[in-house]
């Protein structure tokens, strides 16, 4: 939100037979602005979000990593994640949207205790991953909400 703007009053002119006159609406809060420059800069809102396929991969040591589809009105696009950053994208939400009814996380499991590369629980937690993330979207506003749209490239 740039300094200086707070709200502003949305104003339209209605003709009813010939007699013109103007309606008050509501006035337009920070929050709606906000979320009008995103649909500026998204172009739209996100529409979906699935997470088909899962890939191994080597960095310093073996990795999980979760390929993630996302659809807006205007353009589609991939992007990969490790469940580490589903779970900081889950904390940071969990910091700023506090009453907002977040959904359930997948949980953490012990390396210890878990072959992090078993299939059936890659495929498990792929499966939980993405229900998070679809339930998320069900939420008002979340899916042009800045944190969602970091976290899935837009941004």
């Amino acid at each position: 939100l740039r300094r200086g703007e707070g709200m502003s009053q949305e104003n339209k002119v209605v003709s009813n037979g010939g007699n013109s006159h103007t309606e008050h609406s509501r006035q337009k809060t920070a929050e709606d602005l906000q979320y009008e420059e995103r649909i500026e800069t998204v172009g739209t809102e996100i529409k979906s979000v699935v997470i088909k396929r899962v890939q191994t991969a080597r960095s310093r040591s073996q990795v999980v990593l979760y390929q993630i589809d996302v659809k807006t009105g205007h353009a589609d696009w991939t992007t990969f994640k490790r469940y580490n950053a589903f779970y900081a994208f889950h904390t940071q939400l969990q910091k700023d949207f506090k009453k907002c009814g977040l959904p359930k996380f997948p949980p953490r499991h012990s390396k210890i205790l878990t072959d992090h590369f078993d299939r059936y629980f890659i495929e498990k937690r792929r499966a939980d991953l993405e229900q998070y993330m679809v339930n998320l979207l069900k939420i008002p506003g979340m899916a042009n909400q800045e944190h969602m749209l970091k976290f899935l490239g837009v941004k």
